[in-house]
């Protein structure tokens, strides 16, 4: 089973030319997946303090029940959140998550950087490696 929210029809084909983009933000479970664009991104706060720093991620609140039915789905099992096709974080779930927010902290602020730069970019292939 496949998670993802529908394209209003009035959106077309057009407005995505290039279909090689990879989702910006992808939660994965085996083959259960939601999968999200920049447009569906809603807050990106990012929060850094002595030990490291974190990301705050909120995608629009449509994307809510389509978490909830992952998550519900998937309790007690270790998953993949990905940016951009890069896997980032394997968390292991615990109980099912009824809003469509991720949090991703790092002792590593360079790599913090990266995804924030990941997330606020015009694609994912406009950032460079590192």
């Amino acid at each position: 089973m496949r998670i993802c929210l529908a394209l209003p029809a009035a959106a077309g084909l057009a407005a995505f030319p290039a279909l090689a983009e990879p989702p910006r933000i992808s939660l994965v479970f085996g083959t259960d997946t939601l999968e999200a664009q920049a447009e569906d991104i809603r807050a990106v706060r990012r929060i850094d303090e002595a030990r490291g720093s974190a990301l705050f991620i909120r995608l629009s609140p449509a994307f809510d029940a389509a978490m909830l039915a992952l998550t519900s789905a998937h309790v007690g099992d270790t998953g993949r959140l990905m940016i951009c096709a890069e896997t980032v974080v394997e968390p292991v779930l615990h109980a099912p998550i009824g809003e469509a927010v991720f949090v991703i902290s790092d002792t590593d602020t360079a790599r913090i950087d990266r995804l924030e730069a990941l997330l606020a970019g015009p694609s994912c292939a406009e950032v460079p490696d590192g």
